[in-house]
């Protein structure tokens, strides 16, 4: 029985030296491409970098990574013992846990910081406005309202508790060291 002719077959070249473009790299001259292919002035992944800002605080620089980038934020400088513990997170590498979590614990502790100073300054929080249960407690219709006034009250009662023993523990440290 004979082989039927396959047409994919006859179309085939058998040596890849027939196939038109084939070993373009060879030669320069047969890249489609060389007319096209002209020296870049773009020197990084991306573009120009811009003018490099001056810090006028503390900037932390990840061990990974040589230079600071050209912009950076400087709202928030480190500051008191959640600066400490940053510039400890700073010391591992981004691909560490320790890093990570050091940096949560400065956040948190951070945030302690901020209402210590608010506490100190008699700047007391909205809680009711920046947590939105005054909102809740008017615009709930499906009757979790109530519940958010009664665990608001709480809360507020807590709150009010908390940053008082903090601003009396406050002034009686700056009294004895007064004394």
């Amino acid at each position: 029985m004979e082989r039927a002719e396959n047409p994919m077959e006859s179309a085939t070249p058998r040596s890849p030296r027939s196939i038109e473009g084939w070993g373009a790299d060879v030669n320069p001259a047969d890249r489609p491409a060389v007319p096209k292919e002209k020296p870049s002035d773009v020197h990084t992944v991306r573009g120009r970098r811009p003018q490099q800002q001056i810090a006028d605080v503390k900037i932390f620089i990840s061990p990974e990574h040589p230079d600071i980038t050209p912009v950076f934020g400087t709202a928030c400088p480190p500051r008191g013992l959640s600066g400490v513990l940053r510039g400890a997170a700073y010391k591992f590498g981004e691909g560490r846990l320790a890093h990570w979590m050091t940096l949560m614990l400065a956040d948190r502790i951070d945030v302690v910081e901020g209402l210590l100073d608010d506490a100190i300054h008699a700047r007391f929080p909205n809680l009711v406005r920046e947590r939105g249960w005054g909102v809740a407690m008017t615009h709930d219709r499906s009757g979790k309202g109530r519940t958010a006034e009664r665990s608001a009250g709480i809360k507020i009662a807590a709150a009010v508790g908390v940053i008082g023993i903090i601003a009396a523990g406050a002034y009686m440290a700056t009294r004895r060291r007064r004394a």
